[in-house]
């Protein structure tokens, strides 16, 4: 598992650094990301002290009606278990940058709230050009290195509207790192929905 964290932390290093400043733009930092997630966790065990699981996922980065309804990002999950249980999901994410000003301007709390009230388990992906080192949530003590981190949307609206565009880098308190996410909350099938009608919605031929 170790491995894995440090893997995704080194794509996302790598996939921010080529990209800024003149590719700093985030449909063209998620389909970096979507094709590098896709080739990391297609067909994977990913082995931790006494438990193996086999993970299947297919990324990609949605397109016109979807995008609009569900986020940038769709995360086809397909989880199966050494004693041979499966889970499947799907995680919607929307995905902003951040500008110069370290502030993610292009927020639209109209835009997060459309996709809240069709995908009540969507989370709102931060990219940062530049490291961010921030404390972990309580209790853990210890603070995490990385470009990108992402947050419920249902959590990090609220802070929003307490926020303008001049400060709304405060977004990141609310926000953990996407590694963790990926590797404990996806993995441990706490933060995406398993609804059959939501699967359906994201599939793609």
């Amino acid at each position: 598992m170790r491995q894995t964290v440090n893997k995704l932390e080194t794509i996302f290093t790598d996939i921010c650094n080529s990209s800024y400043p003149y590719e700093w733009d985030e449909n063209h930092i998620s389909f970096l990301l979507m094709k590098q997630l896709r080739e990391l966790f297609s067909r994977k065990t990913i082995h931790f002290q006494d438990w193996s699981k086999i993970v299947d996922w297919r990324s990609f980065k949605n397109r016109g009606k979807q995008e609009t309804n569900y986020g940038d990002i769709a995360l086809l999950v397909n989880i199966q278990f050494s004693s041979g249980e499966t889970l499947k999901g799907v995680a919607h994410i929307e995905a902003k940058r951040d500008f110069n000003s370290g502030n993610f301007e292009s927020v639209s709390l109209s835009q997060l709230d459309h996709i809240l009230s069709r995908a009540p388990y969507s989370h709102l992906l931060l990219y940062t050009h530049t490291v961010q080192q921030l404390q972990q949530k309580f209790p853990d003590e210890s603070t995490w290195k990385s470009h990108m981190w992402i947050s419920p949307i249902y959590t990090a609206g609220q802070l929003l509207k307490q926020t303008t565009i001049r400060d709304n880098w405060k977004v990141l308190r609310t926000s953990f790192p996407f590694t963790m996410f990926l590797t404990s909350r996806i993995f441990g099938a706490s933060t995406w929905t398993s609804e059959k009608k939501f699967i359906e919605i994201s599939k793609v031929d």
